[in-house]
């Protein structure tokens, strides 16, 4: 019967604490970066804290339900044709 060798992980050793990097501290001669990210998140902050767009700039509900359901209702009459074509 073989003998069982010990797994070895991939993935090298972590540092030992000593040797962790430290955090820089921000000075303010540094310019901040600007990155698609940031830009996303500034556009994404007002929605988180509640500034959404107001109800009365949206269309009407109704409409917005008869597009829903009129797309969902051609899809599926386009989907049930497409079958009865292949068969």
């Amino acid at each position: 019967m073989p003998v069982l060798q010990p797994r070895h992980s991939i993935l090298p050793d972590p540092p030992p604490a000593d040797d962790a990097p430290v955090p820089r501290l921000v000075s303010g001669e540094e310019d901040p970066v600007f990155s698609p990210v940031h830009a996303l998140q500034q556009e994404l902050l007002p929605l988180a804290q509640g500034n959404a767009q107001a109800a009365g700039t949206l269309y009407p509900l109704w409409l917005r339900v008869a597009i829903i359901g009129g797309s969902s209702a051609f899809a599926w009459a386009l989907i049930i044709w497409g079958m009865l074509r292949l068969h």
